[in-house]
């Protein structure tokens, strides 16, 4: 062994000469969320860091927290935590560092598990004392100045307990207080005590049950019913414009609301697309952007969102962060109870569970592209282009990017770039919008030309095209002249359904002619696909498959054939397959024909003109299905009323024969699976 020492040696001499690279991942993934504007779906990315775990405050022995419920952050930028296990408020500065402590052994001074703490501009502390029912009022000094209980009042309900749970205060003074039990909403109380009434109150969720009871039962019985209260709120936060944020735990609709002084919500969709019901707490900063906390315990397969950032107008931009039941990881935290943010952007998370407050600091990437999403949606373009080229070179997934490109392109007249850069991000109106301004400048220099092209056209069709076609009606050759006749009569049809479709009935159509039909229906729906304006038609053609969209148009056409057949067989109906068949194809017309304009149209049209394509459209259908009506009574002989009943015993069967056919699908998939299973066992075994 002694003999190989120096060949050892010489080895660990070399792999210190090349040292293995070391990463500081952060211990959650930050996503983007794509909300899919044009139509397209929500869809979630991965991207950069916007936040980075940043230090940890976990003070030990008389500075320790014990079940901490509550943090706010002042203009200072100082901590206050409402350590709830101590019976006090805790201030931190910005480092961490402990500065004081605030509530007395004895006295007015004394807390009780308090649970809420706010401080004003003026210094002013206002703690939710829970334990002692009230709210506790501090000076700048920590100095006990007075005290609010339950208030007295006839619109308070006998039954109302007043447990002050979290505590915002506007600049008028006015009190706003979560209550713990309270399904009315928020107690609102002014400066001097007096109550003003409950504010932002959740509404009782109805289930369809309840709507039958209510139709059926009688007014005893439904006073029998245990009555459904609304969620209580759990929590509350003030911007600095004077909006309410409010959070409720144990739903998943509303968990987010941004209510005015009188108790509008501002918000139509929270968008906590998650759909968790562990929406705990929100912070906002001076941008109008807002945080969203939810403690939400997340698997090693689920997407980290603990913590989810918020556009002004109340869309989620990124998410990021994680909870775990165990923690082990700095920056993963176990049960997270508050959120705020200082103004330098540095946001702060108080864990309950490991009685500590964790930071979060933005990265340069963060702070990018924060800045420049500010920017747009304060309108300000022109500013954000330069950080949102500085963004687009970090990350191109980013469609919030090009939004603000095409904006700050379409403010300068490039309009042209502008249109490319909302085509990638899939705005619709913002892409319309600037092919508008595209458009007007296009006929401004193109007019003349326009219209001398027009001119050509019909010049064209009345000397030339005219003629040819009257040429080749006149000399059809004999082996055309039966597919010929049979086209003449598709035509005829549209317009004379009654007389074309008896022209058919009882004749063989030229399987050569109904293949021409239907060859021409495909070359328009794929043009549909491929040709219509981006406007009208919002989607990434390369996803687009062809063999998929054809056989979702054709199968119904056809479903329809052999059910129609069916039916009109057992109700003695005269038609035979073959011209079932013929009607059937002979019924799509319109659809080749109007989809032409339509097509056009899109590429010419902008969404405050599209009534004119949605009109069109609309015709389109109705006509094809019109003529299905009228074949299916014309080629079986039936009364309007005979026909309406066969039709619509038609469409049932379809959904039957599509019903056999999925099942039947889903049986073959089982059983060829067993066989393949069975067949693997025998040759282990074997």
């Amino acid at each position: 062994m002694r003999k190989y020492m120096p060949l050892l040696g010489l080895m660990l001499l070399l792999a210190l000469l090349f040292p293995n690279s070391a990463s500081a991942r952060e211990p959650y993934y930050t996503f983007y969320l794509d909300h899919g504007t044009g139509g397209a779906s929500n869809r979630l990315y991965y991207m950069q860091d916007i936040y980075a775990t940043g230090m940890s405050v976990a003070n030990e022995g008389k500075f320790s927290l014990s079940g901490p419920s509550d943090l706010y952050i002042d203009g200072n930028d100082q901590l206050f935590v409402a350590d709830t296990g101590n019976n006090r408020i805790v201030v931190f500065d910005r480092e961490g560092h402990f500065l004081r402590e605030i509530g007395g052994q004895e006295g007015k001074s004394a807390l009780n598990a308090p649970e809420g703490v706010f401080v004003t501009s003026e210094g002013e502390m206002y703690v939710a004392d829970t334990g002692n029912r009230r709210i506790a009022v501090f000076d700048a000094q920590g100095k006990f100045v007075k005290e609010f209980q339950k208030p007295v009042n006839s619109l308070v309900p006998k039954s109302f307990y007043f447990v002050p749970v979290k505590i915002v205060v506007d600049a008028r003074g006015m009190m706003y207080i979560v209550s713990k039990g309270s399904y009315q909403g928020l107690v609102r109380i002014d400066k001097y005590g007096e109550f003003t009434g409950f504010l932002g109150g959740n509404k009782a969720s109805v289930t369809l049950l309840d709507r039958i009871k209510k139709a059926i039962f009688t007014e005893e019985q439904m006073a029998q019913e245990s009555r459904k209260l609304p969620q209580e709120l759990s929590n509350i936060t003030l911007d600095h414009s004077g909006f309410l944020f409010t959070a409720t735990l144990g739903v998943t609709a509303d968990q987010v609301k941004k209510l005015t002084a009188g108790g509008q919500n501002r918000l139509s969709d929270s968008g906590v697309i998650t759909g968790s019901d562990q929406i705990v707490d929100i912070a906002a900063d001076t941008r109008d952007f807002y945080y969203v906390l939810d403690r939400k315990v997340t698997g090693d397969e689920d997407i980290d969102s603990m913590i989810s950032v918020f556009s002004p107008q109340g869309l989620e931009l990124f998410t990021f962060g994680s909870v775990r039941k165990q923690s082990e990881r700095r920056g993963v935290l176990s049960y997270p109870a508050s959120i705020g943010i200082d103004s330098k952007d540095r946001l702060w998370v108080l864990d309950s569970d490991l009685n500590m407050l964790q930071a979060y600091d933005r990265t340069a990437f963060g702070k990018a592209i924060l800045d420049a999403a500010s920017d747009y949606y304060m309108g300000d373009y022109e500013k954000g282009a330069d950080n949102w080229r500085k963004v687009s070179m970090l990350n191109e997934t980013i469609n919030l990017t090009y939004l603000g490109l095409g904006e700050a392109a379409q403010k300068e007249g490039r309009v042209v770039e502008a249109m490319r850069d909302f085509k990638i991000s899939y705005d619709v109106e913002g892409y319309s919008e600037a092919f508008w301004t595209y458009r007007m400048d296009w006929l401004e220099r193109n007019f003349g030309y326009l219209v001398a092209a027009m001119a050509g056209l019909w010049l064209a069709y009345r000397f030339g095209i005219r003629r040819l076609i009257h040429y080749y009606l006149v000399r059809t050759p004999e082996a055309l002249k039966g597919i010929t006749r049979d086209l003449r009569d598709c035509g005829y049809t549209m317009l004379h359904p009654y007389e074309g479709f008896y022209r058919i009935k009882g004749r063989n159509v030229s399987y050569w002619s109904l293949l021409i039909i239907l060859l021409l229906v495909t070359g328009v729906k794929l043009a549909s696909m491929y040709g219509s304006g981006y406007i009208f038609n919002p989607v990434d053609l390369r996803r687009i498959q062809p063999w998929t969209e054809l056989l979702i148009f054709f199968v119904p056409v056809f479903t329809w054939v052999i059910a129609n057949y069916l039916v009109s067989t057992v109700k003695d109906g005269e038609g035979r397959f073959r011209e079932v068949l013929q009607a059937s194809v002979f019924a799509l017309l319109p659809y080749a024909l109007l989809s032409v304009p339509v097509i056009l149209l899109t590429n010419i049209l902008v969404l405050e003109e599209g009534i004119l394509v949605s009109s069109i459209t609309s015709i389109m259908w109705l006509w094809v299905v019109l003529l299905f009506f009228v074949s299916s009574q014309v080629i079986h002989n039936f009364d309007f009323i005979e026909n309406f009943k066969n039709s619509a015993i038609t469409v049932g069967t379809i959904g039957i024969i599509w019903l056999f056919v999925v099942i039947s699908a889903g049986l073959t998939f089982n059983l060829s699976d067993f066989i393949y299973q069975l067949y693997k066992e025998v040759a282990f075994l074997g």
